[in-house]
């Protein structure tokens, strides 16, 4: 596993064409993977352990550039209401 704070992994993925991509958030497993088929019969997998916190940016693209990067809070969902409530 990686320790890297940062990580690129363009060399192995530049130039291939995803044909599928899947998400696994299996709630018995301690890890969530998010896997990458290419159409050339390879496939990457990320695995993410269940420590993982969330962290939402939006940034604007200037020049092809982010910019103007800042975090975003979540709003809390409201319950679905039930009937008669």
């Amino acid at each position: 596993m990686s320790k890297l704070r940062q990580a690129d992994y363009t060399q192995h993925l530049k130039g291939k064409t995803i044909s599928r991509c899947n998400w696994h958030n299996e709630p018995d497993e301690d890890y969530r993977c998010l896997s990458i088929a290419f159409t050339d019969d390879t496939m990457v997998s990320f695995r993410f352990h269940t420590s993982v916190d969330e962290e939402a940016e939006l940034a604007d693209f200037a020049g092809g550039n982010l910019s103007n990067e800042r975090l975003i809070v979540p709003a809390p969902m409201a319950r679905p209401r039930k009937d008669g409530e």
